[in-house]
C-alpha cells in the first residue's frame, strides 16, 4: 500500500537540537537552514530535510509534523525557515503522546474529506518508544528511526518510492 502521510518528528529528526522548548527567543535567520535564538544557540535543519520536504510535496505526499515541544519556539522555526508551508495540520504540543497528535491530525483530514488509513502512514522519530507509543496507539504505521534506519531525511523518499513499487 502507497504512502500518503509522512510525519516527521522535530528535534533530531527534522533539526540537529535536541529540545527547541529550551531556546529562548527572539530567533534569528543565520542562514538557508539555521536558526540562532537570543543567546546563539543554534538549530539546523538535518541533512536532505528540505529537499526531502519538497520532494514529497512535488510528489502529492502530505506531510505533518508530531512534535513534543512547546508550539511557539517550533513555530518560529519554521516561518524563519520557510518551512510551514510544507505541513498539514501540524502537531507541536508540550507533551509526549504523539499518537493522540496524529490521531487528533487523522481526524481534522477526515473532516477536510481526506481518509488516510494508519498502514497509508510513515512515522519518523528519532526515540523508540515513540515509535512503538504511535504503532500501539494508531494502529499499523510504517515507521523509520532516526539515527538507526536512516542518517539523512532523503531516504524518506526512497520508503515512500518502495511502498509504491510493491503495490
Amino acid at each position: 500500500m502507497s504512502i500518503k502521510l509522512v510525519v516527521f518528528d522535530c528535534d533530531n529528526t527534522l533539526w540537529d537540537h535536541d529540545d527547541v522548548s529550551t531556546l529562548r527567543p527572539p530567533f534569528r535567520k543565520v542562514d538557508d537552514r539555521t536558526v540562532a535564538d537570543a543567546r546563539g544557540e543554534l538549530v539546523r535543519l538535518t541533512p536532505g530535510a528540505r529537499e526531502t520536504l519538497e520532494t514529497l510535496r512535488r510528489r502529492g505526499v502530505m506531510v505533518s509534523i508530531a512534535s513534543w515541544n512547546r508550539p511557539e519556539p517550533a513555530f518560529a522555526i519554521f516561518e524563519l525557515l520557510d518551512l510551514r508551508k510544507y505541513f498539514t495540520h501540524p502537531k507541536v504540543e508540550f507533551h509526549p503522546h504523539k499518537d493522540r497528535m496524529i490521531a487528533a491530525l487523522l481526524a481534522e483530514l477526515a473532516t477536510d474529506g481526506v481518509v488516510v488509513g494508519p498502514e497509508e502512514i510513515l512515522f519518523v522519530d528519532d526515540r523508540a518508544e515513540q515509535l512503538s507509543r504511535v504503532r500501539d496507539g494508531v494502529g499499523p504505521v510504517r515507521i523509520l528511526q532516526t539515527g538507526v534506519d536512516l542518517t539523512d531525511l532523503r531516504h524518506v523518499v526512497r520508503v515512500v518510492d518502495e511502498a509504491e513499487r510493491s503495490e
